[in-house]
């Protein structure tokens, strides 16, 4: 018995000994692995330069309500904020605005937060906002039209308005992407000619620290209201060129970390090597509008054999080249509204040749044709283009050509920009007309197929769904199902034909870091987690 004993505490003695060990061995492997991660951490922060180095040409203003410069709204986005910004997928945040409510179809009541400072330390107040739209009313500035149908600007308190219209604007919180200016800031000074009015105070990521002729000097804003956006960068430099052309050489030479340009020019300017690039959707998008009027292009089914007698990629490599893409609708920008499964606007001669049938028409002598009385008529139209857009006339001419060999006569109408647009705002004197448009950040597809549309399209069901559309402020899950059933109608009733949309590039040197995701909008999306790295 007393054996048994013994061995029992031997084995217990082993065990205390062997866990002491154990115990010893990691700490010390611990020990080991946090000195390494120091070290690493430390070798990654000095590797790390929180410094971006950007770029202007021609720079008129930095001011971005004086501003006709694009690339100074683009930076604008980081040093001012507006009302209401939007996502990359083109949807509503607010901003300096906690809530916008609607009370009617003409008012609009807005609450601002109340934690915001502008860069001087000073308040941010509904004065500010209602200066800010007097400002725009009164002057030319790029943001003017964002404020077209506002009549009245009431200040209720120092966090709340009201904004009264004289129309009805559907989705008329889009309109309130404009940046703020301080009222207190420009009390005494002239806002258009001043020393105040290239040294802008901002509520933005950035504020301005210095301004000369060669560079615009940013640094964080520690006092910024956005707490989710802690930014990585401490300072941003904007060098200052004559010409877009130095902008390439200087990008070439490591000096700036990144530019948005075309993809059409960048190559010849700066190769194709030595540069990383992000390519996303411009709001350039160019479609053919038939004009339901004319006899032939009233049936749906003629229009949707159109479309699908058109190989649209033979059209970009033909037409346009590298810098554009096929488009199959006007939110295929990146709106989150746009529904890409849903869309059929792809080449199918076997399906376009099957509606023409099913219309009454036959081929014929290598047309289609339809027994009209005791007469057969061929399918023909006209379509009106631009004569002073050279691309537009070389787009026209092989669309005519792919339908030609369809069987299909079309006869292309070549009109000067005068006369182009006069039969545009006629809406008539055309048969199908070549359209090159700017779409809107907003959903608002009425130009296309809504009320007054290019097309002299009525679809009652569409005309409501857009009209339900408009009253649908914050319902993203609503709007989506009503705009799920006008892509559905567009399908089935094809009332203008989907072209192209131009491409964009954000080119960058490849050290820098961060998650770079570039819209029309914002190409500075999420700049507050860039750096770059020194290797």
């Amino acid at each position: 018995m007393k054996k048994i004993n013994i061995f029992k505490y031997v084995f217990i003695i082993f065990i205390i000994v062997l866990a002491v060990i154990t115990f010893s061995i990691y700490k010390k492997e611990s020990k080991n692995t946090e000195k390494k991660s120091v070290v690493q951490e430390n070798e990654e922060n000095e590797n790390v330069v929180r410094e971006l180095r950007l770029a202007i040409s021609q720079l008129d203003t930095i001011n971005p309500i004086i501003s006709k410069n694009k690339h100074v709204q683009e930076i604008s986005k980081i040093i001012f904020d507006p009302l209401i910004d939007l996502n990359e997928n083109y949807s509503k945040r607010y901003a300096l605005a906690s809530e916008v409510s609607k009370t009617d179809d003409y008012t609009y009541i807005i609450k601002l937060r109340e934690d915001v400072k502008w860069s001087d330390g000073s308040s941010f107040k509904a004065e500010d906002v209602r200066y800010t739209i007097e400002l725009l009313k009164n002057i030319d500035s790029i943001y003017s039209q964002n404020v077209y149908n506002v009549v009245g600007c009431d200040v209720i308190d120092d966090n709340t308005l009201k904004l009264t219209l004289n129309a009805q604007v559907p989705f008329f919180e889009y309109n309130l992407t404009f940046p703020i200016m301080s009222s207190e800031y420009y009390r005494d000074y002239d806002f258009m000619n001043s020393e105040r009015t290239n040294l802008p105070i901002g509520t933005g990521m950035f504020k301005i620290t210095s301004y000369d002729e060669k560079v615009i000097g940013l640094e964080k804003n520690s006092d910024y209201w956005n707490s989710e956006k802690n930014s990585v960068l401490e300072k941003i430099n904007i060098n200052i060129y004559p010409t877009m052309g130095e902008v390439y050489n200087d990008f070439k030479n490591g000096n700036i970390d990144t530019i948005n340009t075309s993809q059409n020019s960048v190559n010849q300017y700066i190769g194709t090597i030595g540069f990383a690039a992000i390519e996303f959707d411009s709001r350039e998008f160019d479609y053919v509008a038939f004009n339901v009027q004319n006899t032939y292009l009233s049936s749906s089914n003629v229009r949707k054999a159109l479309s699908y007698y058109i190989d649209k990629n033979n059209t970009i490599a033909s037409s346009y080249g590298n810098g554009y893409r096929v488009a199959d609708f006007p939110l295929d920008y990146g709106n989150y509204l746009y529904q890409s499964e849903i869309i059929d606007n792809g080449y199918n001669s076997e399906a376009a040749s099957n509606l023409l049938i099913a219309d009454g028409w036959s081929y014929r002598n290598n047309s289609w044709q339809k027994l009209v009385g005791k007469k057969y008529v061929k399918l023909t139209f006209s379509l009106t283009v631009n004569s002073d857009n050279e691309t537009n006339v070389a787009v026209a001419e092989n669309l005519r050509q792919q339908w030609a060999n369809a069987g299909i006569n079309v006869t292309i109408r070549k009109v000067n920009s005068d006369n182009y647009y006069n039969l545009i705002n006629s809406r008539g004197g055309y048969d199908a007309i070549l359209m090159n448009m700017s779409t809107s950040f907003s959903p608002n597809i009425n130009t296309y197929i809504g009320p007054g549309n290019i097309s002299n399209y009525t679809n009652e069901e569409i005309n409501n769904l857009i009209a339900e559309s408009n009253n649908l402020v914050g319902n993203e899950d609503q709007l989506k199902e009503k705009y799920k059933r006008i892509i559905e109608i567009y399908n089935e009733q094809k009332p203008f034909m989907s072209i192209s949309r131009k491409k964009n590039l954000l080119v960058y040197n490849t050290n820098l870091t961060g998650n770079l995701k570039p819209s029309s909008y914002n190409i500075y999306n999420y700049i507050e987690k860039w750096y770059r790295k020194n290797y």
